[in-house]
């Protein structure tokens, strides 16, 4: 386990590199995304796009290229080993969320701003200009501030979370199925398993699991956080989950039973947000007080 000072405020977002070599972090209203050796702690290098604060960062599967999104307007992509801006995308208007949504392969990019999905094709490809959405689509339900969104694990499903969990196909229009919270709570963090075939929404104080290729079976409730529950994500097969809390801790599950498997508490205040590495090898946390934890998997 690595624990360090990585910031002088809170984490707003991590991302492990697929290859598991880079941790990427935002901060505060730092405007830089800074990149980390996940092993060690290092500091590589701080990325600079434009002058507005960090508030997202992720690697897209080429291990090549970070993305960082900018709070109100702005998405930059830079080369992880120089450096340099390759391409800066301009979004058409301002940005609410704190998110970005790459598919699988790396080919497409997702915000949200002014009501609509804006969307673009590879974009790592090196441009002089700010380039503009290839498409945008309407932000159906009438809901103004998706809390976040994605693709799942093989592109099958578009997702976002407001009030409610609402999958849609991978064309980002067409509404699937709405999955909503037992005890009424409004939805925060998403992920799936690797197959799909289940997905966790963090709900207030718990998370909550659903069997998706089985809509008749009762949601799993996952009771122990003290405060909200802000980050899920799966370890991979996909029988164990975790979950980080603003209780400062994060807990691992089985999604079978219910039952808590470990919990992890390093005193360092609340947990916002954590991540699991691609090949499932690592974890990593981030606090309000600026922490980084990163820990192998091992359950």
């Amino acid at each position: 386990m690595l624990v360090w000072k990585g910031h002088k405020s809170k984490v707003r977002a991590l991302a492990f590199s697929l290859d598991g070599r880079f941790l990427a972090s935002a901060a505060g209203d730092s405007q830089f995304a800074w990149l980390w050796e996940a092993t060690t702690g290092k500091l590589v290098r701080k990325l600079k796009g434009n002058a507005w604060p960090m508030r997202s960062v992720v690697f897209l599967p080429d291990h090549k290229h970070l993305v960082g999104l900018h709070q109100g307007q702005g998405v930059t992509v830079w080369d992880v080993d120089s450096g340099e801006v390759i391409s800066a995308l301009q979004t058409a208007g301002w940005m609410y969320t704190e998110t970005l949504a790459v598919s699988a392969d790396g080919s497409r990019l997702v915000v949200f701003t002014n009501a609509l999905f804006s969307e673009w094709d590879d974009p790592a490809r090196p441009s002089i200009h700010p380039r503009p959405a290839d498409r945008t689509y309407s932000n159906r339900r009438g809901y103004s501030f998706p809390f976040l969104y994605g693709f799942s694990p093989s592109g099958r499903y578009f997702w976002r979370t407001a009030v409610s969990l609402v999958l849609y196909g991978s064309d980002l229009k067409t509404e699937q199925r709405q999955l909503s919270d037992p005890d009424d709570a409004s939805a925060a963090g998403c992920a799936f398993t690797p197959d799909e075939s289940r997905v966790c929404v963090a709900f207030g104080h718990r998370a909550v699991v659903w069997q998706l290729d089985d809509p008749q079976e009762p949601p799993l409730k996952l009771r122990g956080h003290k405060q909200q529950v802000r980050t899920v994500g799966f370890l991979p097969g996909g029988g164990t989950v975790l979950t980080a809390a603003m209780d400062g801790t994060v807990r691992l599950w089985d999604v079978n039973t219910g039952t808590e498997q470990r919990s992890f508490d390093w005193g360092i205040g609340k947990v916002r947000v954590a991540v699991v590495s691609p090949d499932g090898m690592m974890c990593a946390a981030g606090s309000d007080e600026g922490q980084l934890v990163v820990w192998d998997v091992d359950v």
